[in-house]
């Protein structure tokens, strides 16, 4: 999906997320015992072999050198890494729950990450629905733009992405928010649907998808296409350092509830964050899949987390501990939280996503996933799980001895 911020993500930017670390070496990364994974003797293992063997779809489909992401030496880093565990999960009983835990613990080795200080966050995105049409009418006449054809992305000097396009015959930097929304791109033929309402549009594309429900009932299924390559401004930093709203109340919800009360402020406010992004019709995708993430594979609500790839290779298992909001019984304006720990996917990016300890957790489409997405800002444990080598792929799993990252 390559969705460049989610709802705490982007409501704070870097002041309720972890801080970023530097990739020295390898030695904060140390091995641990299936037995330090909290819940692992209680997870679905034939569940969760069936989501890795689609995983490695994916995997295998790649250049075998192809760097998937994670700090620099990683064993797990390269898509050619994966191919003789994939292989070996081919080759299990799915119906089996003892011969997967097996292939689990015998092809793959646990990490924790450590730094002092460190503390893992753990927020949610979704895919949401937006009323809209693919045509312009008087109720839905905010455009939904596709991908600019004269877009470039391109390496600059310090090996860094940027995006422009050539005006006068010099590189520019592309257009901001608030030059699309006043007709930068009008004219062009890249509408690709219509909404009725800007802040739809707005959060749609913080989740960088969404499901455009049309006037007779059927949905359109939009994906990321690409970004104009501006600097993301965070919306809640914003409305808290200007006094429109404290930290302790601010989400997505109560965040939306103040841009509708006040439009002519809001349009301000959201212009300055000059991040856009664009999307592109999936005709062919299933309404019962996810949005198809960084990866290639649809995501799966609860399986599948955005990164931050400069730490943690695309495509790998992850173990997360963490707690999920849910409805207090008989208090409905109020929130418990319950444990969570499950294995999940790193099959998506976010560009509000940074560090070793910061994950993303997809909760699926729709309303009720929408409701945790806005509400999730979990303190969280990541484990990262690698292959095994071959000459390892046997060795006992104790705590005391274990293969290396390297």
């Amino acid at each position: 999906m390559k969705s460049v911020l989610r709802y705490f993500t982007i409501l704070l930017a870097g002041g309720l997320a972890a801080c970023v670390q530097t990739q020295e070496n390898l030695s904060d990364f140390y091995p641990v015992s299936y037995q330090n994974l909290s819940g692992w003797d209680k997870e679905n293992y034939g569940q969760l072999l069936t989501l890795f063997r689609q995983n490695c779809q994916y995997l295998e489909k790649l250049p075998p050198n192809r760097h998937l992401g994670g700090v620099q030496g990683l064993f797990g880093g390269q898509a050619q890494d994966w191919l003789q565990s994939c292989n070996a999960a081919n080759a299990v009983n799915v119906a089996d729950p003892a011969q997967a835990k097996q292939f689990f613990e015998a092809w793959l080795q646990p990490y924790q990450y450590t730094i002092s200080g460190t503390t893992g966050k753990v927020t949610g995105y979704y895919e949401p629905d937006v009323k809209g049409s693919t045509v312009r009418t008087d109720v839905y006449n905010v455009p939904v733009y596709g991908k600019p054809r004269d877009l470039i992305a391109r390496k600059n000097t310090d090996g860094q992405i940027e995006y422009g396009f050539i005006q006068g015959g010099l590189f520019v930097p592309y257009y901001t928010r608030a030059q699309i929304d006043q007709g930068a791109l009008s004219g062009k033929g890249l509408e690709i649907a219509w909404v009725k309402d800007p802040i739809d549009l707005f959060f749609m594309q913080i989740q960088g998808s969404g499901r455009i429900v049309l006037p007779d009932g059927q949905i359109l299924r939009l994906g990321y296409a690409g970004k104009n390559g501006q600097p993301y401004t965070a919306l809640g930093r914003l409305m808290i350092d200007q006094g429109l709203m404290d930290s302790q109340s601010i989400n997505m919800f109560s965040v939306r509830a103040w841009l509708h009360s006040h439009p002519e402020q809001a349009v301000s406010l959201m212009e300055q964050n000059k991040n856009y992004v664009f999307f592109r019709r999936l005709t062919d995708q299933r309404h019962d899949t996810g949005p198809i993430g960084t990866l290639g594979a649809p995501l799966t609500a609860g399986r599948s987390v955005a990164v931050d790839k400069q730490w943690i290779p695309l495509g790998v298992p992850l173990w997360l501990e963490t707690t999920m909001p849910s409805p207090a019984q008989n208090q409905t304006d109020s929130l418990v939280r319950y444990p969570w720990k499950r294995m999940v996917f790193a099959q998506d990016v976010g560009g509000g996503v940074t560090g070793m300890s910061r994950v993303d957790l997809f909760t699926g489409w729709g309303a009720q996933a929408g409701w945790y997405a806005g509400l999730m800002n979990e303190e969280g444990k990541v484990f990262i799980l690698l292959p095994r080598r071959s000459e390892q792929q046997s060795l006992p799993i104790t705590t005391t001895q274990q293969p290396s990252a390297q």
